[in-house]
Parts: structure tokens; C-alpha cells; sequence
């Protein structure tokens, strides 16, 4: 019932693997079950390392003071149109600040796409699609501090259906399990390394 802000990651969470590559801690910021709004509602303070009180119980700090983060990975959104059939401009403008924020601060930010499914619906794809799109293509034409890795490919082992799962790397129909994040983290890895731009496959 305690947050520590640096309670140690452990072997297949990204925070963990992500780590092993940089040799940088890795604070893990993220809550299961959570819609891009409410990451919105508490980015001040959870990644932009600010003294902001979002009203969530758990203070107004969670990064150490006067500190900046050097990098920010963000993997949000299939809550968005599995849960909350959130519109496609809703996600674009959370998204849109999350780049213009950390931009302003000179922070990298790298952000999934939303990935494969099972439960994805016709509706769910369009909005899915087209924020996708839109991620890959246009956010980092305007913010250049923003690297987009190539979820959807992973996670639909190379075919881009949403409704494809990668074999053997998913605990049920959404998750990956342990050995899904460890190789999706070498893929994360692997697309960073390249150019801007060099990884994504539409």
C-alpha cells in the first residue's frame, strides 16, 4: 500500500529489460488497467519529475527532486479502445501533449503503437488504425524528440492483424508473458538503434 518510487523491476517487466541494455535505472511508472487521460492526469509529476499533486493519494512527488529524467517510454492506449471507445482526436490531443511536454524539456520520448488484440472489434481496428497512423507518421514529423516503435509488428509476430497474436509470447489475449517482454524488449532495443524513421513497417 506504499508507493516506492525505487522498488527494484524484476526479470520480464520492461522497466527490468530495458535496463540490462542502458545500464540506467529504470523508474516504472506504469499502472495496469490505466486510460491515457489518467497517465495525462499524473504525467506532470510521474515523468516530468515536477512537484504536482494529481489528487491520486500518493503525494505531490514520486521522482527524487531536482532531477530530470533522461529518456521517457510510454505504452498506453489499447484501454483506450478496448475500454473507453475513447475518439480517435482524444487520444491524438493526450498524445500530443505527452510529445509537446517532454519536448519543451528536452526529453526523448518513445512511444509504443497500439497492438494485436483478440478482442478487437471492427470499430475498435478503424480508431485503432487510424490513431496508429497517426502515431507513426505524424507526431514525430512534429515534435523530433518522439521515436515510435513498431508495437502492432511485434505483437502480431510480423502481421500487422490485429487480431494475430506473436506465438508463444502472450499470457492471454492482450498481455505478453514473461518471455514476450524479455524479447520484446531486444526489439525495442534493435528498432532504437536505428535512424529515425528506419523501423516502422506499414
Amino acid at each position: 500500500g506504499q508507493f516506492v518510487p525505487d522498488y527494484p523491476s524484476n526479470p520480464g517487466q520492461l522497466s527490468y529489460e530495458l535496463a540490462r541494455y542502458s545500464g540506467v535505472f529504470h523508474f516504472n511508472h506504469g499502472i495496469g488497467g490505466q486510460m491515457s487521460a489518467q497517465v495525462r492526469a499524473r504525467w506532470r509529476r510521474d515523468v516530468l519529475a515536477e512537484e504536482y499533486d494529481p489528487g491520486d493519494g500518493r503525494g505531490a512527488r514520486t521522482l527524487p527532486a531536482g532531477t530530470r529524467p533522461s529518456l521517457a517510454y510510454l505504452h498506453v492506449g489499447i484501454n483506450d479502445v478496448a475500454v473507453g471507445m475513447v475518439p480517435l482526436q482524444t487520444l491524438q490531443d493526450n498524445f500530443t501533449y505527452f510529445a509537446q511536454t517532454t519536448a519543451k524539456l528536452g526529453i526523448p520520448l518513445v512511444v509504443d503503437n497500439i497492438g494485436a488484440y483478440l478482442g478487437m472489434t471492427p470499430p475498435m481496428i478503424e480508431v485503432t488504425r487510424a490513431f496508429n497512423d497517426w502515431l507513426l507518421h505524424e507526431l514525430p514529423r512534429q515534435y523530433p524528440n518522439v521515436r515510435v516503435v513498431d508495437y502492432l509488428y511485434w505483437s502480431s509476430g510480423g502481421t500487422n492483424d490485429f487480431l494475430k497474436l506473436a506465438p508463444g509470447m502472450f499470457a492471454d489475449g492482450v498481455h505478453p508473458n514473461i518471455a514476450g517482454y524479455t524479447a520484446f524488449a531486444g526489439y525495442i532495443h534493435e528498432t532504437l538503434k536505428l535512424p529515425a524513421g528506419a523501423a516502422v513497417r506499414y
